[in-house]
């Protein structure tokens, strides 16, 4: 297993994306960003007139300021500065009083620092004003340029009453405030609250060394199990209950609609306790802005105290393992081969929508590997490769609407198991029509696949072990700007999207692992009595295709295939089989599968693995270096002979083309698209063929016409 604090290196994306690990802004702060949609102060500042001039110099200026003589330009330049500025800003908000500053602050939470009329009447704390109430406070606040009033543009509340700040100010403000509180790193992760704890100013500053050393020790596995373990009894479980279930972030609602055991929700106490310990914190936490529904007091477990945790629990012994385990293997990179070979050999058409016609749909399912799981049905299975194979470009609609495989989708069989598996997964990860909003399971994702290279293969964990962990690993990088800038761009362009809370985000994300990845052979799955999934682990070929590094090879195995005369293949699984297997589904059918894998070689099979652009030799090879005993004489004679029944062709250095099947080097000669190649006829099995081309260009090119042709080996 690798280190726990490994983890811990995450932290590096935050950094390199602008912030220095305490959620404080670098050198790019919010007012050096450009700014999304909202209200310009300098546009509000050139309508204003000189008496609102001479009233926003004497508010922002302060009791010492010099008198607001000069021209209006002056003014207004003086005016901006001192809006712009972060500290005057937090100064002079702070002195408003309680309820004008809970109106600032219900904007300084919303997305662009706007709210309508509507929302700002139920947000928290001013849920209990009256109308009239309401508009005194947004009346003075405008006076004082703290407030802009301006049109709702959204599609879902357009021409409403919009009131918001001004850009300028509301980036200073949201900077001040998260410099004080230490924003989400500081909240989420105990190293950012450490970071607050013993910074400087603080009571106690520490020397950064010494703060390494302290959070080194406190944060190992022994030390945050151990501290959890002290807590008073009843908020022992509730930690415990908000770690396994919630991943270590459990809002007040979910609290309130939980079994809690005669437990009411404390949180001036459960915050004393927890922070004192070093586990967590209860906070009120608001993610609405960066299009996250959540905003609620929130009880929080440290990142690294959650991970601790869930390690105790993450990784089964033997005795623990799953009741059942299924995996999907390299199916999936099989039937799409296959699927391409349907579309190649038949003419498939489609609808109207561009879909394939149902009837068509269940004769291709019958050429399917019908392994899928528990996950998808194998109709799923299909539209799944239909979209990949559309969006890479490996089919293309004709005039005569059908699907047609492209020159691409031709090469696609020709690729490796590992290349086909990442084009799949490629695809997977930037996937958004499926589960969830992809404004943040796609970056959700891309964190799950770096923190599936640190969990040991063929190893079984907690099924929500990594979820859990890539969810907290994201919100922690919440405050680079990104989420929070596509959020307002996408609200302001009308295409609101679906807030997720924190807990949906983390069920979308294994959804997804479910369904895609375990589809791809890169996790199996596994099941309790109950048929629910309760664990996962990472498979060998999953883990080469995410860049583990194999372990150093073991002694050769022993040869794992049996071949008998009656062309039946079985196969003794070594844990490591995927090349092998996919191998054999190029000619092979397959007739059963448990602890042994049995497939049948068959003429249709053959005919397509050649058709396909797998050789003769290649395919004998398959056979012959992985079985144990010899490979049966009619099976060695009948594949040769079937290849040859076939039309299989064999192309010279000197473009010599020769054939066993008269019949079929007759039909070449007449093909109208090869005549223009033919030079002579030396025989009825031989001819040769012109042009300045190599032999392996001109073998190309008679595979786009349709004909089987492989190289000599003077001329491969």
């Amino acid at each position: 297993m690798k280190d726990t604090h490994d983890f811990e290196n995450e932290r590096g994306a935050a950094e390199a994306a602008g912030t220095n690990g305490h959620g404080k802004e670098s050198a790019a702060t919010p007012t050096a960003r450009v700014p999304g949609p909202g209200f310009a102060l300098a546009e509000w500042l050139a309508a204003r007139r000189r008496s609102d001039l001479i009233e926003l110099h004497r508010f922002w200026g302060g009791k010492q300021c010099e008198p607001p003589n000069g021209e209006d330009d002056a003014l207004r330049a003086r005016i901006g500065r001192w809006m712009a500025d972060p500290m005057r800003v937090e100064e002079r908000v702070g002195a408003l009083g309680r309820r004008l500053t809970t109106v600032v602050d219900c904007l300084v939470g919303a997305p662009r620092f706007q709210r309508s009329w509507s929302e700002l009447t139920l947000a928290p704390g001013l849920v209990g004003l009256s109308p009239y109430e309401l508009e005194a406070c947004v009346s003075s606040l405008a006076r004082r340029g703290v407030v802009v009033e301006g049109d709702d543009r959204r599609f879902e509340s357009f021409g409403e009453r919009l009131l918001g700040l001004p850009l300028e100010l509301g980036h200073g403000l949201l900077l001040r405030r998260r410099e004080s509180h230490g924003g989400l790193f500081a909240i989420l992760s105990l190293r950012g609250h450490m970071d607050q704890l013993y910074a400087d100013g603080a009571k106690s500053p520490l020397p950064p060394h010494r703060l390494r050393e302290l959070y080194k020790m406190y944060s190992q596995e022994t030390a945050c199990a151990a501290r959890i373990e002290r807590l008073p009894e009843g908020l022992h479980a509730l930690v415990e209950k908000a770690i396994l279930e919630f991943g270590g972030i459990l809002p007040k609602s979910f609290f309130e609609r939980t079994e809690s055991k005669g437990l009411h929700w404390n949180a001036r106490r459960w915050r004393l306790i927890l922070e004192q310990s070093l586990v967590g914190t209860v906070r009120e936490l608001d993610l609405s802005r960066y299009g996250i529904a959540l905003q609620d007091e929130t009880l929080v477990v440290f990142n690294e105290v959650a991970l601790a945790w869930l390690r105790r629990v993450a990784v089964p012994s033997d005795p623990d393992r799953p009741h059942e385990e299924l995996s999907a293997g390299i199916d999936l990179a099989s039937n799409s081969s296959r699927f391409l070979t349907y579309l190649n050999e038949h003419g498939v058409r489609f609808t109207v929508r561009g879909e394939i016609f149902k009837t068509t749909e269940r004769r291709i399912l019958q050429h399917l590997i019908p392994n899928p799981g528990r996950e998808l049905s194998r109709d799923d299975v299909l539209r799944f490769i239909f979209r990949f194979a559309r969006q890479q470009g490996l089919i293309d609609r004709t005039g005569n609407r059908t699907f047609a495989v492209t020159a691409k989708g031709r090469e696609w069989e020709a690729l490796g198991l590992l290349d086909k598996q990442r084009a799949l997964l490629d695809y997977s990860l930037s996937e958004r029509s499926f589960a969830g909003e992809p404004l943040h399971q796609v970056g959700m994702r891309q964190l799950f696949l770096r923190l599936l290279k640190r969990i040991e293969p063929q190893t079984w964990y907690d099924l929500m072990y990594l979820p859990f962990l890539a969810r907290n690993t994201y919100l922690l990088h919440l405050e680079d700007g990104t989420a929070e800038d596509l959020f307002a761009e996408r609200s302001q362009g009308g295409r609101a999207p679906t807030l997720e809370d924190p807990q949906r985000l983390a069920w979308s994300l294994i959804r997804w692992a479910r369904e895609r990845l375990y589809l791809l052979g890169l996790i199996d799955l596994g099941y309790d009595k109950a048929g629910r999934p309760v664990a996962m682990r990472l498979t060998q070929s999953g883990a080469r295709l995410v860049g583990v590094e194999d372990r150093p090879r073991a002694p050769l195995r022993e040869a794992s295939l049996v071949v008998t005369p009656d062309f039946e293949v079985v196969l003794f699984p070594t844990g490591d089989d995927g090349e092998l297997i996919h191998a054999l589904d190029r000619f092979c059918t397959r007739e059963k599968q448990g602890s042994l894998l049995h497939l049948r070689i068959t003429q249709d099979g053959v005919v397509r693995a050649l058709r396909g652009g797998m050789t003769l030799g290649d395919l004998m090879r398959v056979i012959e270096s992985n079985a144990r005993t010899p490979v049966p004489q009619n099976v060695a004679f009948s594949i040769k002979d079937w290849a040859l029944r076939a039309g299989l062709m064999r192309l010279e250095t000197n473009l010599v083309l020769s054939c066993e099947e008269p019949d079929v080097l007759r039909r070449f000669c007449q093909d109208a698209g090869t005549r223009r190649h033919l030079a002579e006829i030396l025989d009825e099995r031989r001819v040769r063929l012109k042009g300045r081309v190599t032999p392996r260009r001109m073998q190309a090119l008679l595979r786009e016409l349709g004909y089987i042709v492989e190289l000599a080996e003077s001329a491969a």
